[in-house]
């Protein structure tokens, strides 16, 4: 048997995403979370395990986003971090007491009259843990890839176990679980990049073979404990360099594996 764990965002859906810089007052499109963080070791990505529609848009926008997340009891986990950020969860409830709901509704709506694409909702923050505070709110939508239909019925007529994970809220992750076929007990949604590659490492202890498609840095364990790798690379970017020297192919479109697995009969 052969499992192929896939990871959500820039992987099977094409991701339209938007940040609002709080120390600049400015916002960003397209830039994923990873490219604000790479730049500074100190900071790091906690997604929040709503869609912000049903919950964070029917709230007082004058409401602190901490004080929401306690009261609507969402959850929150870190799911990036730069090597010198320091984790301590009560403390970004304490810095989420800075900033309103307002402004990160004001991130959802940027994202809706940016791309006009509203499925597939998610948000999150990022945080700086030497200034401990809040530096961006993050938010995104998306829409599955061309061809990924195609490959996963190729997948399913192979036999393969097919999986996701990714760091991506559940809110976002199930939906899209449902709509592909994928069973909810081979889903793992808000993973960080050491869950990525335990996910990897057990699932061999089951399968014969376990490949593994990613699009990122954070995907860098997972890719080198699978047997078998695929990078998606939609765009260069200096931290990708290094995995492409990592992987077994470096694709541009999801169904491209199809004809690779296809050729060489894995």
């Amino acid at each position: 048997m052969i499992a192929i764990v896939f990871d959500k965002s820039g992987t099977l859906i094409d991701t339209n995403r938007v940040s609002k810089d709080l120390e600049k007052n400015e916002y960003h499109f397209y830039k994923s979370s990873i490219e604000l963080i790479e730049d500074n070791p100190n900071l790091f990505l906690v997604t929040i395990s709503t869609d912000p529609r049903y919950t964070f848009l029917k709230e007082n926008p004058k409401k602190s986003l901490g004080q929401s997340i306690i009261d609507l009891d969402i959850g929150y986990e870190v799911v990036f971090k730069g090597p010198n950020a320091i984790i301590d969860k009560n403390k970004i409830l304490k810095w989420a007491e800075e900033i309103t709901v307002e402004e990160v509704n004001d991130t959802i709506k940027k994202l809706k009259k940016q791309f006009d694409v509203c499925t597939l909702v998610g948000c999150g923050i990022v945080c700086d843990s030497e200034k401990e505070k809040i530096t961006h709110i993050v938010s995104s939508s998306g829409k599955i890839k061309s061809g990924v239909f195609e490959l996963f019925e190729f997948l399913e007529s192979e036999g393969m176990d097919i999986y996701l994970a990714t760091g991506d809220n559940p809110c976002s992750v199930y939906p899209l679980a449902k709509r592909l076929g994928i069973q909810e007990n081979f889903v793992f949604p808000q993973v960080d990049p050491e869950g990525k590659r335990k996910i990897i490492s057990d699932l061999k202890k089951s399968y014969e073979q376990v490949i593994m498609v990613g699009d990122d840095i954070n995907d860098k364990g997972a890719f080198e404990e699978a047997d078998v790798s695929f990078l998606i690379l939609e765009n260069e970017a200096k931290r990708k360099n290094v995995l492409k020297d990592i992987v077994n192919y470096t694709i541009t479109e999801p169904l491209e594996i199809k004809n690779i697995l296809k050729r060489f009969k894995i």
